[in-house]
């Protein structure tokens, strides 16, 4: 063996090291795609259904993913907002599947700060939404970096609003409307 200069070492090492995943691979979201919901509803009216989350880490949102029955149909918006619920960007979804996790990417990923809270929805006009009753009674669900809040962590999880689209700030037995964030970290 030689050194950088080309001189000869006196003697030889060897060295033997181990990588390890960084965890993850992002971007990220709350639920993979082989998690389903209990229920699709039959309710058929306008509603906005959210989901309240945070990062462990500082990062952008670059969309929103929703959990679509065959007769959920129409036009979907979707929405980040702040926990106040200021709008903080909109995305139309398209080239949706008749039914399954669909996903749209804002045109500019949105800038969020760790261990703060964010809503994410969306609106459809036919309802018939995917529903699992009480489901964030027991607690949130972790997956690092991300986090759906359990009721009790700022406020109850798992919002709504009946209507045209707006802040949903309505919720209804820590239901879990199955809606999820597509996250990166920073």
């Amino acid at each position: 063996m030689k050194d950088a200069a080309g001189n000869p070492l006196a003697t030889s090492f060897a060295w033997s090291f181990t990588t390890a995943s960084s965890g993850t691979a992002c971007p990220c979201t709350i639920w993979n795609s082989a998690t389903t919901p209990a229920n699709i509803t039959g309710d058929a009216q306008a509603v906005e259904l959210g989901v309240k989350f945070r990062a462990d880490v500082n990062g952008v949102v670059n969309g929103v993913r929703f959990y679509k029955g065959s007769t959920n149909t129409g036009t979907h918006v979707a929405h980040l907002w702040s926990a106040t619920g200021t709008l903080l960007a909109t995305a139309t979804f398209t080239n949706e599947t008749a039914s399954g996790w669909q996903q749209v990417m804002f045109a500019t990923p949105v800038a969020i700060t760790a261990n703060t809270t964010y809503v994410v929805s969306y609106h459809t006009d036919a309802g018939n939404y995917a529903l699992n009753g009480g489901y964030f009674v027991g607690g949130g669900v972790d997956s690092p970096p991300l986090h759906a809040l359990g009721n009790g962590v700022d406020g109850a999880n798992a919002v709504f609003v009946y209507g045209a689209s707006a802040f949903p700030r309505q919720t209804s037995n820590g239901n879990n409307y199955w809606v999820d964030v597509v996250f990166t970290p920073q």
